[in-house]
């Protein structure tokens, strides 16, 4: 009678656990790649007074009363100002917000003036407001997988200092700082360059 040797799975266990040491260790690049931007920034500079104009019109007039909505109240003063601006495309068009988001019965702490993108923060102390607030007051839905009923799928990004990084977290946790720009990618066919836009000195 013929006896077989019990076939040993050392081998295996010890290459299975090398791959998931160089994985989380380094080994793949996957997370670092994910992390890089897959659109980029023109190399040359276009004024933000452009940006309104570049902009395809696409949700209706902003209609609202005077009661809080999400932690933003009516604004009591201008002490604090800020500007932060929110760049949404569709399959490579930018999209232009309506020009009077937050402005109606009183102006909001959050209110738009034109249809650049351009969002004003001005209350009466500075106040750290997100961009889930600004959506809320806007009447748009925000999150990482529906953005103002537009069409996914959808990539977040930031820009800041002239660099564009991008943005994975939770989109809607993103401050509305001082010169930063929100870059909102909605479907399948996003921009392969986007705008390096230059704040006026009166922002």
């Amino acid at each position: 009678m013929s006896s077989t040797k019990p076939i040993s799975l050392f081998p295996l266990s010890v290459a299975v656990a090398a791959l998931v040491a160089l994985s989380a260790c380094g080994g793949s690049d996957d997370a670092a790649t994910a992390l890089q931007p897959d659109v980029t920034l023109a190399g040359t500079v276009t004024d933000l007074d452009e940006a309104a104009a570049a902009s395809q019109p696409n949700w209706p007039a902003w209609s609202g009363g005077k009661q809080p909505v999400a932690g933003v109240g009516c604004a009591n003063s201008e002490a604090y100002h800020a500007h932060t601006l929110v760049s949404i495309y569709r399959n490579g068009t930018r999209l232009a917000m309506p020009g009077s988001v937050g402005i109606g019965a009183c102006t909001y702490e959050l209110h738009t003036h034109d249809g650049s993108g351009v969002v004003h923060v001005e209350t009466d102390v500075r106040k750290d407001f997100t961009l889930s607030q600004y959506f809320a007051l806007w009447g748009q839905v925000m999150s990482a997988s529906d953005v103002a009923g537009l069409p996914g799928p959808y990539r977040f990004y930031l820009v800041e200092d002239g660099k564009l990084s991008r943005y994975t977290g939770d989109p809607g946790a993103i401050v509305l700082s001082a010169h930063r720009e929100i870059v909102i990618l909605a479907g399948p066919k996003p921009p392969a360059v986007l705008p390096k836009y230059r704040w006026p000195a009166e922002l």
